[in-house]
């Protein structure tokens, strides 16, 4: 049977850009890519008729007709609009860096509770094949979710693919109510359960984990060891996650077989190499060079001791979620460091680590 495409209406008021967006994303097939100006006072029954699987809108929205303006209001306008009528369509904000202002939790500030995510113009024009991968994730995610015979706490599990320990991790990190709705139950899922490590994690923070490079962890021999761990839920991609419970039980148990005591990340590797004779490099932390690291440095994203680095306040992660920590090396060298976001204790240390 021929998968269906993916439906998008995309809304800018630049006719020459909203076309050419438009082609780029239509290209390779996964994407029928409908284009319309912005209407008179919000007219939204063309846009909505029939309704398509996600909205992509363009953040400042300004028709000229007949040398006047013919429409004018901002994306988040007619996004909220658009909600209304359908809340269990993903809306994707259009733009171009520079042009929003974002909050220490990465949100949009004037339109926070409005966009499912963010496509900047310039990544149209560099790397659509990435964008149609992520637009199409988005897309299929709220297909599923939208599907769900129960909006009850068993369903979202359920197309999470957590088992019951997995499913009480995720009950601790501020999910939606029982009774939820789409765009609350994905935004949750996007923007917590996948974004912030300690439940999942990305190759990086697995590959930490273990006490080995990012480029090992993604070896063909470690990636069918952990191939039960993978995350397959929804929006699974792009990108790939592990459960964290998972990775961890599998890990030791090779540690275990190998006879080794110590902790996965200081036994992982060579519990491994005993099992398969493979050497698997060890994560190197950035400040020291010393192995093996075992964090991840929020602003580098990088591997790091924990004894280099301090803890870091730069949103709202649940609790149930690794604390995010700042290498030594990024206080002294990165820009991005900002000490507001560290805790009184570490204030202190601050001028003693750059100097």
């Amino acid at each position: 049977m021929t998968k269906l495409k993916t439906r998008l209406n995309l809304i800018d008021d630049v006719r020459e850009d909203g076309e050419r967006y438009a082609r780029l994303l239509a290209r390779g097939g996964q994407l029928d890519v409908h284009y319309f100006l912005p209407s008179p006072e919000l007219d939204l029954d063309a846009l909505i008729q029939p309704s398509p699987d996600l909205f992509l809108v363009d953040y400042e929205l300004i028709r000229q007709q007949d040398g006047g303006v013919h429409a004018s209001y901002l994306g988040g306008t007619l996004a909220t609009a658009i909600r209304e009528r359908l809340p269990d369509r993903p809306i994707v904000l259009l733009t171009r860096r520079g042009l929003i202002v974002w909050d220490r939790d990465r949100r949009i500030v004037e339109a926070s509770q409005t966009f499912d995510d963010v496509v900047y113009k310039e990544d149209i024009d560099r790397e659509p094949t990435s964008i149609r991968k992520l637009l199409v994730s988005v897309a299929e995610g709220f297909r599923i979710l939208r599907e769900q015979d129960r909006k009850d706490w068993r369903s979202l599990l359920s197309v999470l693919g957590a088992t019951d320990d997995e499913g009480r991790l995720l009950s601790e990190a501020a999910p939606p109510s029982s009774d939820w709705q789409v765009f609350e139950a994905a935004r949750w899922i996007r923007n917590v359960v996948l974004a912030y490590p300690g439940i999942l994690y990305d190759p990086l923070h697995a590959a930490t984990a273990l006490g080995v490079e990012r480029n090992a962890f993604l070896g063909r021999r470690v990636q069918r060891l952990v191939k039960d761990a993978k995350y397959s839920g929804v929006f699974s991609q792009p990108g790939s996650r592990w459960w964290r419970t998972r990775l961890f039980a599998t890990a030791e148990k090779i540690v275990r077989e190998e006879g080794l005591r110590r902790p996965i990340n200081r036994a992982f590797a060579e519990a491994f190499q005993k099992r398969y004779r493979e050497e698997l490099p060890l994560a190197r932390c950035t400040y020291s060079g010393e192995t093996p690291a075992d964090w991840v440095c929020y602003i580098l994203n990088e591997p790091v001791k924990i004894e280099y680095s301090l803890v870091y306040y730069p949103d709202t992660r649940p609790a149930v979620m690794d604390d995010a920590r700042v290498s030594f090396k990024a206080i002294r060298e990165s820009n991005e460091v900002h000490d507001e976001l560290f805790d009184a204790e570490s204030a202190k240390l601050l001028e003693k680590i750059r100097k």
